[in-house]
């Protein structure tokens, strides 16, 4: 797609806590054409699904590969026509979009949590944490969004700081986290569904997994662990490559944080060494990537981790 011209100027909507208005450039809302399927209006779809945990991954106006997997599980829970499209019984289904964007001001804690990325897996083990790379990726995480859609939404901004107003897709409030009697994960279409007791999809998530066929795991699985805040083992027989161009013979432990090989969350399973996880890595969701776990981006792992338990079932299909 083409960058999207600079809209024009519109009453700055409402901005999300913890951050403050600030001064500095106002702001502008997007027009939203409810009449046409533009990029900024799928988008705002997106958005009213992801606030109800029906997730395409991350937010970015195109009516892709994620965005029809998850409109073909939203429309299977509400007994609408499964096209996977946005038709019209779809949207009439979801209602209209109302605020899908707003005005958001970088705070100095924003700045903050930006860190030096590690260039080896020995200077990942020797950090603190692990946070996020750039400005422009801690606020792609936090608006659920791709990072070249963000910059799209704010053109004439070149690199955030302290006090910059931008428009970012409106994620929350979100509708609470629902209990899930239990997870169904389609290896054939890289998704993770949650379903309440009576088998109904209450939530959809776009999932990677493994590269290898062998290393993917099938039948009923259980959660064994809930961990929000993981570390990670390095082990040098998974990384036989780096480790021996590094010297590293032994397992390493590297620290929490958004960029940690897990993300913000892990949900062990029965099966040893796997797990559902987030990733460093959101934009590349569905990927066929991993080891054999099942990887999320971070927003939609930490979901999943509070609506299981220990013992929910997981049902991995092929």
């Amino acid at each position: 797609m083409t960058p999207a011209p600079t809209p024009p100027s519109l009453p700055p909507v409402a901005q999300p806590a913890p951050a403050t208005q600030t001064k500095g450039s106002p702001a502008r809302a997007l027009p939203l054409d409810p009449n046409k399927l533009t990029p900024e209006r799928i988008a705002a779809y997106q958005v009213v699904l992801e606030r109800i945990h029906f997730s395409c991954g991350f937010i970015d106006g195109d009516q892709g590969m994620r965005t029809q997997r998850m409109l073909r599980a939203y429309q299977t829970s509400k007994g609408l026509p499964v096209t996977g499209v946005l038709d019209q019984a779809t949207r009439d289904a979801i209602g209209e979009p109302g605020e899908p964007f707003l005005n958001y001001t970088v705070t100095q804690d924003d700045i903050d949590s930006i860190m030096p990325k590690p260039p080896t897996w020995k200077a990942k083990a020797a950090a603190k944490r692990l946070g996020y790379n750039d400005i422009w990726e801690m606020l792609a995480e936090k608006f659920h969004c791709a990072r070249i859609y963000l910059k799209r939404l704010n053109p004439t901004v070149t690199t955030p700081v302290a006090g910059t107003e931008i428009i970012g897709p409106k994620v929350y409030p979100a509708a609470p986290i629902p209990h899930a009697a239990s997870l169904r994960i389609y290896l054939s279409e890289t998704e993770i569904e949650a379903l309440d007791a009576n088998g109904k999809i209450i939530a959809f998530f776009p999932c990677s997994i493994a590269k290898d066929k062998d290393k993917r795991p099938n039948g009923v699985l259980t959660v064994k662990v809930v961990d929000p805040h993981p570390d990670y083992t390095f082990d040098p027989a998974l990384f036989a490559e780096d480790a021996k161009a590094e010297g590293i013979t032994h397992k390493m432990m590297i620290p929490p944080g958004p960029r940690n090989p897990v993300g913000t969350a892990w949900v062990g399973l029965s099966l040893p060494g796997y797990g559902i996880h987030g990733t460093p890595a959101p934009e590349k969701i569905s990927a066929t990537q991993s080891h054999g776990c099942f990887r999320l981006a971070n927003w939609n792992a930490d979901k999943v981790l509070k609506m299981v338990k220990v013992g929910t079932p997981v049902d991995v299909q092929p």
